[in-house]
């Protein structure tokens, strides 16, 4: 037999699917970002950019954003915009001008996966956010509230029935109050 072609023989196709691991962590584009806010308002104040190598859509690719350092009151929130990618920073808890007129936050991205063991990634990726808040101007305060006048049908006409105390919590504004 030797040196017979005698054997079957035949072809396939074999079709290899390959899983993108997370092998890539996101990155901030830039160091530190800018918001501005009015005092009162609610709401998304600025869109956070990562990039991110690794495939779209994927848990190796969705960012999971948190608020590391400056949010003591819980007034700001970050959620994953799952088109984008991008965090959108969120005003929960309105902000007063008065009690602080400027916010320093610090912000961290991380995939929703883990990356992939044994491979060197660097520091996890950063960033900090400025917020201004506008001064609005805002209605007077009045002392008591509420308040409850009682006096008697017959009194005279032009008699004085209260006298309210009221401030304005604009202090910068120097505003009169009528």
């Amino acid at each position: 037999m030797a040196g017979l072609d005698v054997g079957l023989t035949g072809t396939a196709t074999a079709t290899i699917m390959i899983d993108d691991k997370n092998d890539h962590s996101p990155k901030f584009t830039k160091k530190e970002f800018q918001a501005t806010v009015e005092e009162g308002a609610v709401g998304v104040i600025v869109n956070l950019t990562v990039e991110d190598k690794d495939d779209p859509a994927t848990g190796a690719w969705r960012a999971a954003y948190t608020i590391i350092n400056g949010n003591p009151g819980q007034s700001f929130e970050i959620h994953t915009n799952p088109q984008t990618n991008e965090g959108m920073l969120s005003v929960v808890k309105p902000l007063d001008y008065e009690i602080s007129a400027f916010h320093t936050l610090l912000i961290k991205v991380e995939n929703e996966d883990p990356l992939v063991p044994d491979v060197s990634y660097g520091p996890s990726s950063t960033a900090t956010v400025h917020i201004t808040v506008l001064d609005v101007n805002e209605g007077p305060v009045f002392y008591p509230d509420p308040m409850t006048v009682t006096r008697q049908e017959n009194i005279s006409v032009g008699s004085v029935l209260l006298t309210v105390n009221a401030t304005d919590p604009d202090s910068l504004q120097h505003q009169t109050i009528r």
